[in-house]
């Protein structure tokens, strides 16, 4: 009997600390490389995806270098819309490029050259945009980069935490073909809020904010035409359908 009473405030101290160690695992961050590939699953899961991006590119003096505004549809399976303006520097006159597929075409316009048929969407070696249009778009569908993609950065580790605009993010930073990154991941939606890069001295930030996932984006987002940004009527929104139903309703080729 003495020796149970003995015993008792050990096994209680033990239960104790087993289960704080359990809590404390719990509450741990992952590792830096299981939020890279948790990432990776999660835009490869969506049936939607659309946000607006931002960059900044400051030069090795520190002055203001290029500037971008992006904007990114894509619905699962083949329709896909990138739409970007760029100015090399604060006061440059801006250029914008588009490269969009309505699930049967892909095809590429700027203000600088006429609209070009391309096999497919493919941002790699496209000579358009820069890399603030890659990232997203590639974990979305591996098949419009290259060999390597955001989750795939080289010796990731976490560098703390911090709030973006209102998320909580794990930092994640790694290297990019011999370019340091950091990557900013939601910690409840595991999304891409801000990357920040150097490029041999030039600094990137590159913000993406409105954010929607899975929502029903109008098929005419798809059905971009050049010759119709000049201000002429555009049609109504319509829902994008299946696509068993596009098929259906797509009138056959001659």
């Amino acid at each position: 009997m003495k020796r149970n009473l003995f015993l008792a405030p050990s096994v209680a101290a033990a239960v104790l600390v087993g289960g704080t160690q359990a809590l404390v695992a719990q509450t741990e961050a992952p590792s830096a490389d299981a939020l890279l590939q948790r990432m990776e699953k999660t835009y490869g899961a969506m049936k939607a995806y659309s946000d607006i991006a931002s960059a900044r590119y400051r030069n090795p003096d520190g002055t203001d270098g290029a500037q971008a505004e992006c904007k990114v549809w894509f619905v699962r399976p083949g329709l896909f819309r990138i739409d970007a303006e760029t100015r090399r520097h604060p006061g440059a006159p801006p250029k914008r490029e588009v490269m969009w597929s309505d699930g049967e075409t892909a095809r590429s316009w700027s203000t600088a050259s006429a609209v070009t048929m391309r096999p497919k969407i493919q941002l790699a070696g496209s000579k358009m945009f820069g890399t603030y249009a890659y990232h997203i778009p590639s974990l979305l569908e591996a098949g419009f980069g290259g060999p390597r993609r955001l989750h795939q950065l080289a010796s990731p580790a976490l560098n703390g935490e911090e709030t973006i605009e209102g998320v909580e993010c794990y930092r994640v930073k790694g290297d990019w073909l011999g370019d340091p990154y950091e990557v900013w991941i939601g910690k409840a939606d595991s999304l891409v809020h801000k990357i920040a890069a150097n490029y041999k001295g030039y600094a990137l930030e590159e913000m993406h904010r409105s954010i929607v996932v899975d929502e029903t984006i109008p098929t005419e987002i798809f059905n971009f035409a050049p010759e119709n940004e000049s201000g002429a009527p555009r049609p109504k929104s319509s829902p994008v359908a299946s696509p068993k139903a596009r098929a259906a309703e797509s009138p056959k080729k001659k």
